[in-house]
C-alpha cells in the first residue's frame, strides 16, 4: 500500500492523516462510500464496512447492482469521512484498490461479525429479515488496499 499526494498548482494542502489516524478512522466509522465502474459514469454507493488486517470488508445482496459491478471490474475507490455539524473539523480518507469476492465461509462469517460489532457500537443494529440464519442471499467482498491518502482539518478547524 502506498500513500501519495498529487500536486495541483495553486492548491493549499490540508494536513495529512498518518497511517495510525487513518486506521483509527476506519475502525471508528460505520459507513463508507464505494465507487465502482459503471461505464460511462461511476456508481457510488454508501455501505457499512469492516476493517481488519489491512482489508476493507463489505457486503451486498447476492444479485444486486453493487455485486454485479464488483464482479465485472475489480478496480474500486472507497471513501470514509467524519465531520462536525458545521464541517469546520473533519477527517477524510480515499482508498484505491481491488475488490475480490470472499468465497471462504469462515472468512465471510468473520467479516459479517466484524460489521455487526461496528453496527452494535453505533447503536443502529437491526437483524436482517431472515434473522441472520444464512448467508445465501448475501455476498461478501474484500478490498485490497493499494493506495490510501487522508486529510484532516487544520488545527483550530477550517476557516
Amino acid at each position: 500500500m502506498t500513500q501519495k499526494r498529487a500536486m495541483m498548482p495553486g492548491t493549499r494542502f490540508l494536513p495529512e492523516l498518518n497511517t495510525e489516524e487513518m486506521h483509527r478512522l476506519l475502525d471508528d466509522v460505520r459507513v463508507g462510500r464505494l465507487g465502482l465502474n459503471d461505464e460511462p459514469q461511476p456508481y457510488i454507493v454508501p455501505t457499512d464496512f469492516g476493517f481488519k488486517d489491512g482489508l476493507i470488508y463489505i457486503h451486498s445482496p447476492a444479485e444486486g447492482k453493487k455485486t454485479a459491478l464488483a464482479r465485472k471490474d475489480p478496480h474500486v475507490c472507497f471513501e470514509v469521512d467524519r465531520y462536525n455539524d458545521d464541517v469546520t473539523e473533519y477527517q477524510s480518507i480515499i482508498i484505491r484498490g481491488d475488490i475480490e469476492e470472499v468465497l471462504d465461509v469462515a472468512e465471510k462469517r468473520e467479516a459479517m461479525r466484524l460489521m455487526a460489532k461496528k453496527a452494535v457500537r453505533s447503536g443502529g443494529w437491526k437483524a436482517h429479515a431472515n434473522g441472520g440464519t444464512g448467508m445465501g442471499s448475501i455476498t461478501v467482498f474484500k478490498i485490497h488496499i493499494k493506495e490510501m491518502t487522508g486529510i484532516k482539518s487544520p488545527n483550530g478547524g477550517h476557516p
